[in-house]
C-alpha cells in the first residue's frame, strides 16, 4: 500500500483538462446566474435568453459604470496625509520632551558634585569647544544642550488658560495684552545655537553699546572690572569661569538689541547670544550671592526686551530676595568694606529696589520691600574710574554728574511711584475721603513735579534713559497713575480728568519726539505705559463730555493715528503691537462717534475702559450730569 503511495507521488503531474465543448463565460448574466445555468455571455442576448425569449440582464462585471464626479478619495487621501503629518510632529515633540527630561535629570545630578567650575571660551562661535573642568577629575566636554530648566526662562505673563480661575479685577492690563504670547520659537528649542563669526573689535562694540545705551538705567557691573576681569579672558581664549561666558553672552544680548544692525540685517542675533548665556545659567545660580543678583538683574533688564522669555516677576523678587539676605538694604553692611565694594551694594541694591517697582507697578502685584524698611543710602554720582580715588563733589554739581545721575533720579522717581501705587491702586485699598484724597494728591503732584524740575541734563548723550524726552515722559506717566481711575478714586473729578488729559497728550508728544529720531526701542513697559495713556485719552473723551467738545474730531484721530504708528512702529512686527493697536483703534472708533450724534456708547465700551484699568465696571455720567459737575467745579 505504501509502495504504490509512493510510485503515485513520483509519477509526473499531468494538467488538468475542461471536457471539450464546454467554455466558461467571463460573467454570467444576471437570469443564468439567478437560475446557475450555463451562459455564453453574449451581448445584449445571450443564447439561452434568446432561446426562451426572456430579458437578459448583463452582469456588472462587463457594465462600464460613469466616473461618481462626487467622490471624496481625493479629500480623504489629503487628509490622512495631513493626519500622518501632524502624527509624525507630535511624535517628534514627545521625544524631544524625553530627551528633555533626561538632560534634566543628569543636569540634576551633575549639579550636586560639582563644586568649583571654570570653562574654556568658546572659539569664535564654536559652542562645541566648551571644556568642564572639575577639580579631582579629568576634562570632559560640557554638553552643549545643558541648560537651566527652572522658573527663570518661563513667560513672564502666563498663558490665559493658567489664570483662567483668577479675577481679572487683581491683574493688570499688561496680562491681557501679553497673556497668549508665546516665546520665540528660536528659544523653545534646546538645540545648540549656531552663532555668526565675531572678531574681538565686534564684541568691543557690543560692550561700549551697552555701557552707553543701557548701563545708565541701570548700573548693576562695573565697566572696568568687566572689561579686565570678564571680557578679556574670554576674548583671550584664556581660562575662564562661567560667569564670565554669562556675563559677556548675556551683556552682548542686551547690546544687540540696541544696535540698528540687528534690525536692519539679522533680528535673531540678540537670541542666539541669550541662548549661549544661559547655557551657563545653572551654574549661576550656585554662585556667589553678589554676583547672583548681578546675573538675574541683567536677566530682567534683557526681560524687558524679550518678557515672554525671562520671567521677569520671578527674577527680580529672586533678586530682590538674595539682596536683603546680604543686608544690602542696611547701611551697616557698609562697614569696613572698600569704597569700590560699598559703592557697587548701593548700586546693585537700588537697581534690585528699581526693578522690583516697576514690574509691581506694571504688572498689579505686592511691592517687593517699603521704603521705610530701607536705610541704605543711595550710591554717590561718580564715574566707574573715579571709584578707587572718588574726588570730592559739591552738592550742587550732583545733578549735572554724567555716569549714574541719571540712575539716582531714577531712585527717586521709584520712590514716589511705589508711594502713589500703595496709596491709590493697592489690591486692598479702600476708598479715600475727598478732602484726604486732595491733599495727598497735591502732595505727589509737588513732589513729582519737583523731580522733575531737579532732573539732570546732558547735552549729548546716546542712552533714551538719559534724555530730556525719557523725563518727561516718566513725569506724565506718574502723574496718570496719580489721577486716572484707580481703587482709592474709581471716579475721577473733572479737574483729574482735565489733567489726565493733558499729561495723555505730553506723554505722546515725548514718545512721538524719541520716535521721530528713532531713539525709542521695543520694551514691555514702553508699550504698556503708552497703551494706557491712550486708554486714558479715550476714557477721557468718554467720561467727559465739556473736554470732548473743546477739541475737534480731526484732532482727536490725529492723536488716535499717532498712537497707532508708535505702537506698529516699536513693536517691530510682534503681535502685541498689533494688539494694542487694534484695541486703541476699536475703543477711538467708539468714541468718535459721539462726535457725530449725542448717542451715548453701549454698556460694553464703558466696561472696556475700566478693565483695562483693573477695576470694576461702573457707570458714567450723563451729559447733564456731566455739565453740572462742570458747573459746580468752575469758580465763580
Amino acid at each position: 500500500m505504501s509502495e504504490s503511495r509512493s510510485s503515485n507521488r513520483s509519477l509526473p503531474s499531468v494538467p488538468r483538462k475542461h471536457r471539450r465543448g464546454l467554455t466558461r463565460s467571463a460573467a454570467a448574466c444576471e437570469r443564468c446566474r439567478r437560475r446557475k445555468q450555463k451562459c455564453d455571455g453574449k451581448t445584449p442576448t445571450c443564447s439561452t435568453c434568446r432561446a426562451v425569449g426572456a430579458t437578459c440582464v448583463p452582469s456588472d462585471r462587463l457594465v462600464v459604470k460613469p466616473v461618481n464626479t462626487e467622490c471624496q478619495c481625493d479629500l480623504l487621501r489629503t487628509q490622512l496625509e495631513a493626519l500622518q503629518n501632524q502624527y509624525q510632529s507630535l511624535l517628534g515633540q514627545y521625544e524631544q520632551l524625553q530627551v528633555q527630561l533626561q538632560r534634566a535629570e543628569e543636569a540634576l545630578q551633575q549639579s550636586t558634585s560639582i563644586a568649583a567650575v571654570s570653562i574654556l571660551p568658546p572659539t569664535k562661535g564654536n559652542v562645541s569647544d566648551l571644556v568642564l573642568r572639575v577639580p579631582g577629575q579629568e576634562s570632559q566636554r560640557l554638553d552643549p544642550d545643558l541648560s537651566y530648566h527652572g522658573r527663570i526662562i518661563q513667560p513672564t505673563f502666563s498663558p490665559r488658560s493658567y489664570v483662567k480661575g483668577t479675577n481679572h479685577s487683581a491683574l493688570s492690563s499688561a496680562w491681557d495684552l501679553w497673556g497668549d504670547d508665546l516665546p520665540p520659537l528660536d528659544e523653545t528649542s534646546r538645540a545648540s545655537p549656531v552663532m555668526p563669526q565675531f572678531d574681538n573689535e565686534a564684541y568691543l562694540n557690543l560692550a561700549n553699546t551697552f555701557f552707553d545705551y543701557r548701563w545708565p538705567y541701570l548700573p548693576v557691573l562695573h565697566k572696568p572690572t568687566f572689561l579686565r576681569e570678564h571680557l578679556t579672558p574670554f576674548l583671550s581664549h584664556s581660562i575662564s569661569s562661567a560667569i564670565s561666558n554669562f556675563l559677556v553672552n548675556l551683556v552682548c544680548a542686551i547690546a544687540a538689541t540696541e544696535k540698528p544692525w540687528s534690525q536692519q540685517g539679522n533680528g535673531q542675533i540678540h537670541r542666539l547670544f541669550f541662548r549661549r548665556a544661559i547655557q551657563d545659567l545653572h551654574v549661576v545660580i550656585e554662585t556667589d550671592d553678589f554676583e547672583c543678583v548681578q546675573c538675574l538683574l541683567l536677566l530682567c533688564l534683557y526681560g524687558h526686551n524679550e518678557p515672554q522669555s525671562i520671567n521677569i516677576w520671578y527674577t527680580t523678587g529672586l533678586a530682590l530676595k538674595l539682596a536683603l539676605g546680604m543686608d544690602l538694604h542696611r547701611k551697616e553692611s557698609l562697614d569696613s568694606q572698600s569704597i569700590m565694594r560699598a559703592e557697587m551694594s548701593k548700586r546693585v541694591f537700588w537697581a534690585a529696589f528699581v526693578m522690583d517697582c516697576n514690574m509691581a507697578i506694571n504688572m498689579g502685584r505686592p511691592l517687593g520691600i517699603r521704603e521705610s524698611d530701607i536705610t541704605m543710602p543711595p550710591p554717590l554720582p561718580l564715574l566707574d574710574d573715579q571709584l578707587d580715588n572718588p574726588p570730592t563733589i559739591p552738592d550742587f554739581a550732583v545733578a549735572q554728574m554724567p555716569g549714574i545721575s541719571a540712575f539716582i533720579h531714577t531712585v527717586k522717581l521709584r520712590k514716589i511711584n511705589a508711594a502713589v501705587y500703595e496709596t491709590f491702586h493697592s489690591i486692598g485699598r479702600p476708598l479715600l475721603d475727598p478732602t484726604d484724597l486732595h491733599d495727598k494728591r497735591k502732595w505727589y503732584f509737588s513732589e513729582l513735579n519737583q523731580w522733575l524740575i531737579d532732573s539732570p541734563r546732558f547735552l549729548q548723550t546716546a542712552s533714551t534713559y538719559q534724555s530730556p524726552e525719557w523725563f518727561l515722559i516718566a513725569f506724565h506717566h506718574g502723574i496718570l497713575s496719580l489721577h486716572r481711575p484707580s481703587r482709592a478714586a474709581p471716579i475721577p473729578s473733572p479737574d483729574d480728568l482735565r489733567i489726565c488729559m493733558e499729561s495723555s497728550i505730553g506723554l505722546i508728544s515725548s514718545y512721538s519726539a524719541l520716535y521721530a529720531r528713532n531713539r525709542i526701542k521695543y520694551t514691555f513697559v514702553s508699550v504698556h505705559s503708552l497703551f494706557l495713556a491712550a486708554v486714558t485719552m479715550l476714557y477721557v473723551l468718554r467720561a467727559s463730555p465739556p473736554l470732548r467738545h473743546e477739541l475737534t474730531r480731526p484732532v482727536v484721530q490725529t492723536n488716535i493715528l499717532t498712537f497707532l504708528t508708535i505702537f506698529r512702529g516699536i513693536s517691530n512686527g510682534r503681535a502685541v503691537g498689533e494688539k494694542c493697536a487694534n484695541i486703541i483703534e476699536h475703543l477711538g472708533d467708539s468714541i468718535l462717534t459721539l462726535f457725530n450724534d449725542n448717542r451715548e456708547p453701549g454698556l460694553e465700551v464703558d466696561t472696556a475702559f475700566q478693565s483695562w484699568f483693573g477695576l470694576r465696571t461702573h457707570s458714567f455720567p450723563t451729559v447733564m450730569q456731566a455739565s453740572s459737575l462742570e458747573d459746580e467745579n468752575t469758580p465763580a
